[in-house]
C-alpha cells in the first residue's frame, strides 16, 4: 500500500508517494507560469495548471515503485484563498488571480468595513481582505458580470482537482477558513454573512472535514493514470497546515516555520483565542491537528530577502555559510531591518528597510549576516508576543531552504530560548497530504500519532540564551 500527496502550490504542482511507513517512492514537478500582463496584476491559466496536474500525476502512477506497491488514497495540500470561476460542467471560466495580483482593494473594503475587525476576527478568524476567495468572486461580479453570471462554483484549488478527480466540488475546514462566510463557530457556511456580502451561494462547495474521505476515484481518471479504480481521494489542507502535518507541527506548544521565501509558521490552538491576536496579524484557521485550529502569521520576508542580498552583493552561498562559520557569536556591528516587503497584515505601514552602523571596514558578510539577524529577532518579538498572549512555544521545527542554514537556525533558538529542530523532509506540503490521506483512509488512527510514527528530524539547535540576550538586546536599542 502507498499514499500520495499533490501540493497545488501557486507556481508548481508537486506529487509525491510515499510507503506507509513514510518512505518516499516516487515524486514529480511541473512549473505552472503565472503572467503579468499589466501592472499589478498577476494570473495563472487554470487550464496550464490542469495539465501539469495529470502530467505529474500520470508521471507517479506510472513509476515502478507504485506499480509493486499501489497507492490506496491521495490528498492535497493547497495554495489558500485563490480562487476562480468554474461553470457546471467543471470547465474553468477565467484565470486564477495570485496573491501577488493587486485587483479589488475596493471591493474587500466594502466587505471588511460591515463588521469590526475584532467582530470579524471572532466569527471568521480574520478580516477579509483582498485574497479573501469572497472578494475575488465579488470582483469578478462586478468587473465580469458576464462571466459570474456563467459560474457554478468559484473554487480554489483544492475543490477544484477534487471535482476533477472524484466528480464532487469538496473544500476542507481549513481552505474553507479563507473565506468570510465560513463560520468557525460552525465549521459551515454563515447564512448570515452569505446575505451580508451579497455572495451568490450557489459559487460555494460543500465543507467537509480535514482527513475526511471525499469519495473514490472517477472511472476515467483511474484508467487515464493507471491508479487503482478504488483509490480513495481525502480531503487536504491548506498548504500551511499541510506542510505543519509533514513537518511534525501539530501538537500544542510545537510551531511549524518555514524558512523559505516567506518566513512565515503556524502554531495549534485552542478555541477561545484571545482577541489580541489580531493586532499580532495572526490569522485563525481551522488546523488538521487536535487542537482543531491554528495560528497563521506569514511574513514576505524570508530567503527572498537573503537571495536579494547575495545577488546584489554577489555572494554565493559557500561564501555565505563560510564567513557565517567564522563570524563572532557577538551581534554584527551592522544593524538591519529587513522589511523589504511589506507585511500582509500591515497595510499603511511606513516602515522599510534600513541598514545602519556600517563602516569602510565593513564587508559583504556583515551586510547578509545583518539581515539574517534581523528575520530571526523578528520571529523572536513575534513569538514573544504570542507568550504574552498566554500561547507558549516549546518547540519549533523548520523545513525550507533556509533550515538548511544551520548558523541561522542556532540564531533562532537563542533569540527564542527555545530548541529548534530541522526536519528531515524536503517537500513537507506533499508529505503532509499523503499523511491525511492515510488518516481519512484508516491507516493512521490520527494526525498526532501519524506524525509521532513518521516525521523524522536530522538535526536539533539547543538554545543559548545568554548569547539571545545579547542579540535582544541590540535589537531594543
Amino acid at each position: 500500500m502507498s499514499l500520495i500527496g499533490i501540493d497545488l502550490g501557486s507556481s508548481a504542482i508537486k506529487v509525491a508517494a510515499y510507503s506507509i511507513e513514510g518512505r518516499l517512492l516516487a515524486s514529480a514537478r511541473r512549473s505552472v507560469p503565472a503572467t503579468h500582463n499589466r501592472d499589478g496584476h498577476s494570473e495563472i491559466d487554470v487550464r496550464e495548471s490542469r495539465e501539469a496536474f495529470d502530467s505529474a500525476l500520470g508521471e507517479v502512477a506510472a513509476h515502478p515503485e507504485l506499480r509493486r506497491d499501489p497507492p490506496i488514497a491521495v490528498s492535497f495540500s493547497s495554495s489558500g484563498r485563490e480562487v476562480f470561476p468554474v461553470g457546471a460542467d467543471g470547465t474553468p471560466l477565467g484565470p486564477c488571480l495570485m496573491t501577488a495580483d493587486l485587483r479589488g482593494d475596493e471591493v474587500a473594503s466594502v466587505t471588511a468595513g460591515r463588521r469590526s475587525p475584532e467582530e470579524w476576527f471572532r466569527v471568521a478568524g480574520h478580516v477579509p481582505r483582498r485574497m479573501d476567495p469572497v472578494n475575488r468572486a465579488l470582483w469578478w461580479r462586478k468587473t465580469h458580470p458576464d462571466v459570474a453570471a456563467k459560474a457554478r462554483w468559484f473554487m480554489n484549488w483544492h475543490e477544484y482537482f477534487s471535482l476533477h478527480m472524484t466528480g464532487k466540488r469538496v473544500v476542507d475546514w481549513s481552505d474553507a477558513g479563507a473565506w468570510a462566510t465560513y463560520d468557525v463557530a460552525t465549521a459551515s457556511w454563515s447564512p448570515e454573512r452569505i446575505r451580508e456580502t451579497g455572495i451568490d451561494p450557489r459559487w460555494l462547495p460543500d465543507i467537509q472535514p480535514n482527513a475526511s474521505p471525499i469519495g473514490r476515484i472517477e472511472k476515467s481518471v483511474a484508467e487515464r493514470h493507471g491508479l487503482p479504480p478504488d483509490t480513495l481521494v481525502v480531503t487536504g489542507a491548506w498548504d500551511a497546515f499541510a506542510a505543519a502535518v509533514g513537518g511534525g507541527g501539530v501538537d500544542p506548544g510545537v510551531v511549524s516555520l518555514t524558512c523559505g521565501t516567506w518566513h512565515s509558521f503556524t502554531a495549534p490552538i485552542e478555541r477561545g483565542w484571545p482577541e489580541a491576536l489580531l493586532h499580532d496579524g495572526m490569522n485563525i484557521c481551522p488546523h488538521p491537528g487536535p487542537t482543531g485550529f491554528g495560528l497563521l502569521h506569514t511574513n514576505p520576508n524570508g530567503t527572498s530577502v537573503i537571495d536579494w542580498a547575495r545577488e546584489l552583493l554577489q555572494m554565493p552561498i559557500t561564501e555565505l555559510e563560510e564567513g557565517l562559520a567564522a563570524a563572532p557569536s557577538e551581534p554584527s556591528h551592522v544593524y538591519a531591518d529587513a522589511m523589504l516587503t511589506p507585511l500582509p497584515h500591515a497595510s499603511g505601514s511606513e516602515r522599510s528597510s534600513v541598514f545602519s552602523g556600517f563602516t569602510l571596514a565593513s564587508t559583504r558578510i556583515d551586510f547578509v549576516r545583518a539581515l539574517l539577524e534581523s528575520i530571526a529577532c523578528e520571529f523572536a518579538a513575534t513569538i514573544g508576543r504570542l507568550r504574552e498572549r498566554g500561547i507558549d512555544t516549546t518547540l519549533v521545527r523548520a523545513t525550507g531552504g533556509g533550515s538548511k542554514l544551520a548558523w541561522w537556525l542556532q540564531l533562532h533558538a537563542d533569540v527564542c530560548g527555545v530548541p529548534f529542530e530541522v526536519v528531515a523532509q524536503d517537500e513537507p506540503g506533499a508529505f503532509g497530504a499523503a499523511v491525511l490521506a492515510g488518516v481519512g483512509v484508516g491507516v493512521y488512527p490520527s494526525v498526532s500519532s501519524a506524525v509521532e510514527q513518521l516525521v523524522q528530524v536530522s538535526r536539533r539547535f539547543e538554545p543559548d540564551c545568554a548569547r539571545g540576550a545579547k542579540y535582544l538586546k541590540e535589537r531594543r536599542r
